[in-house]
């Protein structure tokens, strides 16, 4: 039994021991992994979101500490991103040459017309968070914190893949074709830059000397616009296959918030 007694004090002892060697540091920095769900608010009713999307991450953080419970969170994040929308209040088309999606024009010379079913679009963002962050003492070996700021990221690719139906822009009442549409591009499609808003909790684990195991779960809210709304917009109604009087083009129009579970190994 004294031994037993002996063997718990001295893991306690060792533990608290290993917490002050984390719990001292006004910096800590590592390696980030992260996944999560993509959810599309949708501002125009002519594209719907089919669904939560993903979210894939992988990148470094900082901590920098103000005190022993108030910080900065920062780093450099790589994201790879995808959100899925398909046709909303009528059907939608576009016009694409070989892999490149056309803005929309009057005169389909040469190209190819497509009805859009479904679509997943890949993005490839750089991301910068920038997040209070508060904890709290160690309590053994583990300590817990939240966090509250922004995430902004920084596009830098966009791939589209689709699922729809192939036509002969000359001859449009012919028989169409299943096709898929596999990494098109549609250049100046989405916005450069977006932003959200967002709150984080988790918990921090010193495992041994002043290198932490790092969970997280947090929600952000997007409130910068995913496309933009261009002049010559990509996607269009077509008039005769929608029943109406005008072909009609429009930009899609959405906001992206995100659930991420990320894990850290901090030293």
């Amino acid at each position: 039994m004294k031994k037993i007694l002996f063997t718990l004090v001295s893991i306690s002892v060792l533990g608290s021991a290993f917490a002050q060697d984390a719990a001292g540091k006004k910096f800590q920095a590592g390696l980030v992994f992260g996944a999560g769900m993509n959810f599309s608010k949708m501002t125009t009713k002519e594209m719907a979101s089919d669904g939560a999307g993903s979210d894939l991450l992988i990148g470094g953080n900082l901590n920098w500490m103000f005190t022993e419970s108030i910080g900065l969170t920062t780093g450099v994040e790589i994201d790879f991103s995808t959100s899925k929308f398909k046709p909303g209040k009528n059907r939608v088309f576009y016009l694409y040459n070989d892999s490149e999606i056309e803005p929309y024009q009057v005169d389909k010379t040469d190209k190819q017309l497509f009805e859009l079913e479904s679509r997943k679009q890949k993005a490839t963002l750089l991301t910068i968070p920038t997040m209070l962050l508060f904890r709290t003492n160690f309590i053994g070996y583990f300590r817990y914190f939240g966090k509250l700021g922004l995430r902004s990221s920084f596009l830098l690719g966009q791939k589209i893949n689709d699922e729809g139906y192939n036509y002969d822009p000359d001859n449009i009442l012919a028989v169409r074709t299943e096709a898929t549409n596999e990494n098109m591009k549609a250049p100046n499609e989405m916005v450069f830059f977006r932003s959200s808003v967002g709150i984080a909790g988790g918990a921090e684990w010193n495992f041994t000397g002043t290198t932490s195991l790092v969970a997280e779960l947090g929600y952000y809210y997007g409130f910068v616009p995913l496309f933009y709304n261009r002049d010559e917009p990509y996607l269009f109604n077509h008039a005769v296959l929608n029943g109406t009087g005008a072909d009609a083009a429009f930009s899609n129009s959405a906001t992206n918030s995100q659930i991420q579970f990320k894990l850290s190994i901090l030293f």
